[in-house]
């Protein structure tokens, strides 16, 4: 399954076809399709709620996150011989930036716990670890 496809099975009210859809937006109380969606030549999916939730809040009432807005790696990228992708890269800097700023903030909430005497449970430890290596691929895929 595509992650247009993956996206658009979750969603109701679900209208359009040839890459581009509309469906109530299920981060907020959704009365008319407000959500836009699309699907890029490179296989990646752009959403849009004009009622102005958030893409995390989007996605995390449905059970996705953004790394599910993206094909698999080996799609996105075709390496020369020498090494360097020859097509764009996935992500733009802006991107990159967003999810580094998210999980930085995770970071920080839960340092800020633990400055104040509070002992992280296997969860939380289990969430700084997935935070660590957002961050850490963030950054590496950066310096393609």
């Amino acid at each position: 399954m595509t992650p247009v496809e993956n996206l658009i099975s979750r969603l109701d009210k679900v209208k359009g076809r040839n890459g581009s859809w509309t469906a109530r937006c299920p981060a907020h109380d959704d009365k008319g399709p407000s959500l836009a969606v699309r699907e890029g030549e490179d296989g990646r999916v752009l959403l849009h709620c004009f009622a102005g939730c958030q893409t995390a809040n989007v996605l995390g009432a449905i059970g996705m996150d953004m790394t599910d807005l993206f094909p698999p790696d080996e799609k996105r990228r075709d390496y020369t011989v020498t090494g360097k992708p020859s097509m764009k890269p996935a992500f733009f800097a802006s991107d990159l930036m967003r999810i580094i700023h998210f999980e930085a903030l995770v970071v920080q909430i839960v340092a800020f716990d633990i400055a104040n005497g509070k002992t992280p449970n296997q969860e939380t430890r289990e969430r700084m670890l997935t935070a660590y290596q957002r961050i850490d691929e963030a950054t590496r895929y950066a310096n393609v």
